[in-house]
């Protein structure tokens, strides 16, 4: 069982490792937890008052009893005791914890009888032991501790990822393609005319198709500008089969430029998610003409997929096992001021397109020149023997003299054998011990002989 539970904690290890707080910051939490108990204690401690008597020390508790049997002793001098006095004497000591152990103990036998009978129903109060002080100081430190891993795990696996983050990229998106005060109307306006864009697309590709994909099962279009938050996402459904579900497609800002009010958008993102292949996202950037010749801004646009530069008619294609995607650039605009020329986007306007691979024609990207047709080499001349004939062969001539007779060499009787006792060595027994082995060769193969792993010199 131990062994099951270390081997998991160690393959979980490198997952769990990022979230795991340092030891330093486990230290900090653990001194503040001290410190706030060390203020509470001893610099700025309780004061209680008007307060029951049973929270008093057991000493005060003593001089209670004393005092209630001191009263008791003066009522009772001069005349009996009555019973509104026992009632009273009864209800003081109640006040206290275990009153008859503590008249038996201080020897107070006149109101024995009376603390017998409050006795019943008093409580008890914990008495303080060294244990029970220095609970707080070591048990609270490790229970502080051990919240404070859990918190940082819950947060790096849960809070952070679902909560947190999708905020911040959001705030840095916003910050990223806003330059105003971009308000719900503005993303409104933006919504409609894309709407309208889209059906003007339809119409155009309707009537001069310029893909032989078929119809798309989708067609969104996005348009960025500075004046609206940009992270458009569209759901890709086949309305053919009652609107089944897809993936998903879209277009985000991939990269910025320029510092503060000042950031404007120098690469777009688009990307495709199947839901077949939900493991990944296939994103490409449309980059402006400054961010894809600039080295620094070009090697991190690379990580992301194809980049193409952002023209009129430019496309990316990205494919999955049953979709196949095209964003192609309807329209857009460079923006001036005081950064680089052609350096960020003043307007761009992507068409969206999916198709089912199922459903789709051959492979053809759109606006792409039509292939050309292939005109075989011209045919070469048949190989022609040459005419002249060569000459016959002739065998050489047979040679006149004999062929010397073969004379078998002299055959020679085999030995006798020796006789017995004949001065013949006895044969000899087989060593008792195996010869040593021939020395290996030294090349500390890890794995058994099913490899060369002698040093190359």
């Amino acid at each position: 069982m131990v062994g099951k539970i270390r081997d998991t904690i160690t393959g979980l290890w490198p997952v769990i490792k990022p979230y795991i707080p340092k030891p330093r910051q486990v230290i900090v939490v653990v001194l503040a937890f001290l410190f706030g108990l060390v203020w509470a204690y001893a610099l700025d401690p309780v004061v209680f008052f008007n307060a029951d008597p049973s929270q008093l020390s057991q000493s005060w508790q003593d001089e209670w009893v004393r005092l209630v049997a001191a009263n008791y002793d003066a009522n009772t001098a001069n005349a009996a005791p009555s019973e509104d006095l026992n009632q009273n004497t009864i209800i003081l000591l109640r006040a206290v914890d275990n009153p008859q152990e503590i008249t038996s103990r201080l020897g107070l036998t006149q109101i024995d009888d009376l603390a017998a009978q409050a006795d019943p129903v008093a409580a008890r109060a914990p008495q303080p032991t060294i244990i029970g002080s220095l609970r707080p100081w070591i048990l609270g430190s490790i229970v502080v501790a051990v919240i404070a891993v859990l918190g940082s795990l819950i947060y790096g696996f849960y809070i952070n990822p679902m909560l947190v983050e999708p905020v911040s990229r959001s705030i840095r998106r916003r910050r990223a393609g806003i330059t105003g005060s971009a308000g719900p109307a503005a993303t409104v306006t933006a919504i409609k005319e894309s709407r309208k864009i889209a059906e003007q697309l339809a119409k155009e590709a309707a009537a001069a198709p310029a893909s032989n994909f078929g119809p798309p099962v989708s067609r969104h279009v996005s348009m960025y500008s500075p004046t609206r938050a940009f992270d458009d996402s569209f759901a890709i459904e086949d309305a053919k089969r009652d609107d089944e579900f897809l993936g998903e497609c879209g277009a985000v800002i991939s990269e910025t430029i320029g510092v503060g009010d000042q950031e404007r958008a120098t690469a777009i993102e688009v990307w495709l998610f199947d839901k077949d292949d939900f493991v990944r996202t296939l994103t490409g950037v449309f980059a402006s003409e400054y961010a894809y010749n600039d080295p620094a801004i070009r090697s991190k646009l690379d990580l992301k997929g194809p980049v193409v530069l952002a023209q009129p008619g430019a496309v990316i294609t990205l494919e999955t096992n049953t979709l196949r995607f095209q964003a192609r650039i309807v329209d857009m605009a460079y923006g001036t001021g005081p950064l680089p020329p052609n350096s960020f986007f003043e307007k761009l306007t992507i068409e969206l397109l999916a198709w089912r691979k199922d459903t789709a024609a051959v492979a053809q990207p759109v606006n792409v020149a039509p292939a050309q047709t292939y005109a075989p080499p011209a045919a070469t001349p048949a190989y022609a023997p040459p005419t002249t004939a060569a000459p016959a062969f002739t065998p050489p001539p047979m040679p006149t003299a004999p062929l010397p007779s073969y004379t078998p060499p002299p055959t020679t009787p085999p030995p006798s054998p020796p006789a017995y006792g004949s001065g013949v060595a006895p044969l000899k027994p087989p060593p008792l011990q195996m010869p040593p082995e021939p020395p290996r060769r030294r090349d500390d193969d890890p794995f058994g002989g099913t490899g060369d792993w002698t040093p190359v010199q």
